[in-house]
């Protein structure tokens, strides 16, 4: 159980699968795990790690073999550090990044920035949204961090759905993270987050919305 937060939603050990498809076709498959929470200079830390994979007939033609680690404070859920080792066709990219609080600063591979709020990645969000309440219609104000600039941004519960995955049929929220009223993502995406309405609030799909189709992660599997 973690540390101190004996009724949060998740705990070590639970990982979550999903089959990613782009525009109805069969892409890979994705995973989101709480690899540990442990002890460093007195600080608590939750581990988080996103796996994003191609698989055959895609990854013959465009190759993914992602990995993002990223540490969260164990009490309040924001981002320490992220690792992200990217592999996407020929494009490579290693960055680690590290946010001193105490000194309000963010570092990637060298690179300083002066920070003055607690931050989140896109991959602590999955978890901190399970933690608070999400109210039809309202709207929380959070400031993203992608290792290199803080983006405000907000999110909204719009509405509730019913959704069918291999993993069971759940009663959903529908959460859409937005920026100032326009899409979120860089490539001018849109994203939207199904959790699950029931004690886990688990994530149970993601659709992100490309310039030349959409990408679905719909739960295969729970580890919990």
């Amino acid at each position: 159980m973690l540390h101190g937060q004996s009724a949060r939603p998740f705990q070590v050990g639970e990982r979550l699968t999903y089959n990613v498809s782009f525009t109805g076709i069969t892409a890979g498959q994705a995973s989101l795990e709480i690899v540990n929470d442990s002890d460093e200079n007195n600080y608590h830390q939750l581990h988080i790690r996103f796996i994003a994979k191609t698989t055959f007939p895609l990854s013959a033609i465009y190759a993914i073999n992602d990995q993002i680690d990223t540490w969260l404070d164990s009490k309040n859920l924001y981002t320490k550090k992220m690792t992200k080792k990217i592999r996407e066709g020929n494009y490579k990219k290693d960055s680690n990044t590290t946010i001193d609080y105490d000194q309000s600063i963010a570092i990637t591979n060298g690179d300083t920035i002066i920070i003055d709020q607690f931050l989140h990645d896109s991959y602590s969000l999955f978890y901190y949204l399970r933690t608070i309440p999400l109210n039809i219609g309202e709207t929380i104000n959070f400031a993203a961090f992608d290792g290199k600039k803080i983006t405000p941004f907000q999110i909204i519960t719009k509405t509730k759905e019913t959704v069918t995955t291999m993993a069971g049929t759940f009663p959903s929220l529908v959460v859409k993270p937005f920026r100032e009223g326009t899409t979120l993502l860089k490539n001018k995406g849109d994203m939207m987050i199904w959790f699950s309405d029931d004690k886990n609030r688990l994530p149970i799909q993601i659709r992100i919305k490309l310039k030349y189709g959409s990408m679905l992660l719909k739960l295969k599997d729970i580890n919990l």
